[in-house]
């Protein structure tokens, strides 16, 4: 795609008066940061798959009697994590930017890689807008698709994100949805409703800290609840959003926008995998004739070592057919 200076040159005009125009009046909305995967435990690996096992034991103890009567037992279940490549191919012809406003983003040399633009377009547009593309249509709703030789792929098909694990293992019957129904509209309903929820996890699980993924929508509105149902909190914000006697904590994430899911499980149990991870922030830069191409690649993964304990409700379930 080449730059789109047409609004720019309508109404500045298609030459350059240096007025002191600077990179300071290039001027663009926030972008979302890499949110998710913070609440992941992080695993570098060259592995393509992640493998582990959960291991099954059965009970140890019983009476005492004379007669050898084994019972201890285990059973290994397999878990499988796959990373996924990914990229970032752009290209610009910045001669384009000469005859306009936008002319002190050009430079002398004949070498275009050395212009100022080049700088600005890595570190201002393509590193954030990587890391918002991933938060926001991959790490959580990402579901992968082969791509068509030589057309790019679409949003969000780039690897599988934690809601198609989750719901696969709910549909695989390893993961026990606990029931919520719809999430409450009403901001104290919506506290009742999360207390419920964690109330339902495994008793076992009680005295783990857990993070409970939600939507920034619906984390607002709990937080509002909880003011309402126990008054202001007198120890400071950092702790309003943690459950009412719990150690679990609610966190709004931008990648689940619109969606009626909660989940929580160990962090340790959580975890996205890299391979190349430094990629993600460093971009190749090549100088082709007046062509200016940048590209990048690297791997990532999500999922869960042991399904059983991934905590979540019965809502936004579909797991797409082929995936």
């Amino acid at each position: 795609m080449s730059l789109q200076t047409t609004a720019i040159i309508a109404e500045f005009g298609a030459y350059y008066i240096n007025q002191g125009q600077n990179m300071q009046r290039l001027v663009k909305m926030l972008l979302r940061p890499s949110v998710t995967e913070t609440l992941l435990t992080p695993i570098l690996t060259d592995e393509t798959v992640y493998r582990a096992a959960r291991a099954i034991v059965t009970r140890v103890l019983q009476p005492f009697q004379k007669k050898f009567t084994p019972l201890a037992g285990a059973t290994f279940q397999p878990v499988a994590i796959e990373q996924f490549k990914m990229k970032v191919d752009a290209q610009e012809y910045p001669d384009e930017l000469e005859a306009s406003w936008l002319g002190f983003l050009t430079g002398e040399g004949i070498d275009r890689k050395t212009w100022p633009f080049i700088r600005w377009y890595v570190e201002v547009y393509l590193i954030p807008q990587i890391r918002e593309d991933y938060e926001m249509n991959e790490v959580y709703n990402g579901v992968f698709k082969a791509p068509v030789e030589g057309t790019p792929g679409a949003a969000g098909t780039s690897m599988n994100g934690l809601k198609l694990q989750i719901n696969k293992h709910v549909q695989s019957g390893r993961t026990t949805p606990i029931i919520t129904g719809a999430l409450a509209e009403d901001p104290q309903d919506a506290v009742d409703q999360v207390e419920q929820f964690v109330d339902g996890i495994d008793t076992r699980y009680w005295s783990i800290s857990m993070i409970l993924g939600t939507s920034e929508q619906f984390a607002r509105k709990f937080l509002r609840g909880q003011e309402r149902k126990y008054g202001k909190n007198t120890q400071g914000a950092a702790v309003n959003n943690q459950v009412n006697n719990t150690n679990i904590t609610v966190v709004g994430l931008p990648s689940m926008i619109g969606s009626d899911k909660i989940w929580c499980t160990p962090k340790a149990n959580a975890i996205h995998l890299g391979k190349k991870t430094g990629n993600m922030s460093t971009i190749n830069v090549e100088s082709i004739d007046r062509l200016v191409k940048f590209f990048t690649d690297f791997w990532r993964g999500v999922g869960f070592i042991i399904p059983e304990i991934i905590f979540t409700n019965d809502q936004d379930l579909v797991v797409p057919a082929g995936a």
